[in-house]
């Protein structure tokens, strides 16, 4: 009865630690490298592992980025055209909504939201 017992308590035990936990969403911190849903992310590297220049809402006017644009997660419900100039007159692509995408041999210096 007792090694009954015992069988059963370490067969919870192994259910309990294989059981993965369910992580709860939160917001990235100021230097995180993560993305939020609604918002354009540009990254300065084609590895999305640097902290990002994020952008809630894009405007469809043209932006100019503080950088070299390498990649972007664009997690808004609109495409974004991607431009090689600062103006937007040379247009790279033009990025999905809800998609990512790395461009190493584009420099992206601004964008529009369309």
């Amino acid at each position: 009865m007792k090694s009954q017992v015992l069988a059963a308590i370490v067969a919870t035990g192994i259910a309990l630690v294989a059981t993965p936990a369910t992580a709860q969403a939160s917001a990235p911190g100021p230097g995180s490298t993560a993305c939020q849903a609604g918002v354009a992310c540009f990254y300065d590297s084609v590895w999305m592992n640097t902290v990002p220049e994020r952008y809630g809402n894009p405007s469809t006017s043209c932006t100019a980025l503080p950088f070299v644009g390498k990649a972007l997660i664009n997690a808004t419900d609109r495409r974004i055209a991607l431009y090689a100039d600062k103006a937007c007159t040379q247009l790279v692509l033009v990025e999905p909504a809800n998609n990512f995408h790395s461009y190493p041999s584009h420099d992206v210096k601004a964008f529009r939201a369309l």
